[in-house]
């Protein structure tokens, strides 16, 4: 196996880049819960009525008593693989893991003594997904802490074989976010981040690592690590050495373009 090809970048020229951008870091560190759901065709338009006249409401409830910081609802617009099982996403941010327990209990507790076991069945049934995942945030470069979110957001599903994690995260912080915070500045993506799967895991769960890649418009998403992108961000790369040592540390499993459908935060 070749040698790791990382690229270290001057703390001075990360910092220029963090000013022009005004960017906000504002996820790294924190986890996120990700329930996936499917919806008949059928009951979609239903399904999107009631998140706002319904789960709104309980999310925000659960961002008042600091359970959650945001959480949002994305419908799958570009599935990863053609046997997909789930077709919306649902996303919860919060500053601690425990932020996810019992919440069953949030729920009722954000209803303050209206017919409390109705109301958590009924949320539960709208809101049973197919899997859930817990990740931590190991990076977040955003465009603004307060804007509007990202219309689509890309989720790259990573397989970092044992004993790559350290390599694969520091290609990512190292090579990859350098050229990321390029495209932000040219506003063409609105944000990167580089998350690590807590649980499920296994050998045969298929991926452990993931990046998000936040976008205002589709057309923006074709053209991502280009030569010229690479040799502003990175003038004395090799481009063959440069993608080697990329796919010497990890394997994309499949890509899945999600559209956001609402958000609170």
């Amino acid at each position: 196996m070749k040698n790791i090809y990382l690229i270290v970048i001057p703390a001075a020229v990360i910092l220029m880049f963090l000013s022009s951008l005004s960017i906000a870091q504002n996820h790294q560190g924190k986890y996120m819960h990700i329930d996936y759901l499917h919806i008949d065709q059928k009951d979609a338009q239903s399904f999107e009525q009631n998140v706002e006249e319904f789960i709104k409401p309980i999310q925000i409830a659960r961002i008042d008593s600091d359970k959650i910081k945001e959480w949002y609802l994305y419908r799958v617009a570009f599935p990863g693989s053609r046997d997909t099982q789930h077709n919306y996403v649902v996303i919860s941010i919060s500053n601690d893991i425990s932020g996810f327990e019992d919440i069953s209990g949030q729920v009722a507790v954000s209803m303050h003594g209206e017919d409390t076991a109705t109301i958590v069945n009924t949320y539960l049934e709208l809101m049973l997904p197919n899997h859930s995942e817990l990740w931590r945030i190991n990076n977040s470069v955003l465009s603004s802490e307060n804007s509007k979110p990202s219309k689509f957001f890309l989720m790259d599903y990573m397989k970092v074989p044992s004993g790559m994690e350290y390599a694969y995260q520091m290609m990512e912080d190292e090579v990859a976010r350098p050229i990321h915070e390029l495209r932000m500045e040219l506003e063409t993506m609105k944000g990167w981040e580089l998350f690590s799967l807590i649980t499920p895991g296994g050998t045969e769960y298929g991926y452990n690592f993931a990046t998000g890649n936040y976008f205002h418009y589709l057309k923006n998403v074709e053209f991502g690590f280009t030569e010229e992108l690479i040799r502003r961000s990175h003038p004395d790369s090799n481009m063959s050495e440069f993608f080697d040592n990329i796919e010497e540390t990890r394997d994309l499993v499949r890509s899945e373009m999600w559209e956001l459908i609402d958000y609170v935060k």
